[in-house]
């Protein structure tokens, strides 16, 4: 298993890419899912996500109202079944169920671990 991406809450993308040091974007949508703009920042060997919740329904929010920042650190797995026998083994709290992510054409699921930070699961098909 392998880290595909960090994920940071932010006020606004344009903004706070000024003050990264790469900027190369890969990908950047709006997610009618999670109502925020989503930006895919290529830093090197690691993918950077920036979420800008658009309103209060996003569900990151609540999560900008108290400063924003980081949010998940994102893992790749080759299925569902991995994810949820990885959340189990972990003892971690599913968050949402299995959910299309635009950005990264794949689906995901989130859960909580024990030290109450977000977890993202990619599922990353084998070529």
């Amino acid at each position: 298993m392998k880290i595909h991406h960090i994920g940071y809450v932010v006020k606004n993308i344009d903004k706070y890419k000024q003050n990264l040091i790469i900027k190369k974007s890969i990908k950047k949508v709006y997610d009618k899912i999670q109502k925020a703009e989503l930006e895919l920042i290529q830093a090197d060997n690691i993918l950077i996500e920036l979420i800008e919740p658009q309103d209060k329904s996003a569900f990151t929010y609540n999560f900008l109202k108290n400063g924003g920042g980081y949010h998940h650190l994102c893992y790749e797995v080759n299925s569902l079944d991995e994810a949820f026998d990885i959340i189990k083994k972990n003892r971690m709290i599913k968050v949402l169920e299995p959910m299309y992510a635009v950005l990264l054409d794949a689906y995901v699921v989130f859960a909580y671990n024990r030290n109450k930070e977000m977890t993202e699961f990619v599922i990353c098909q084998k070529k």
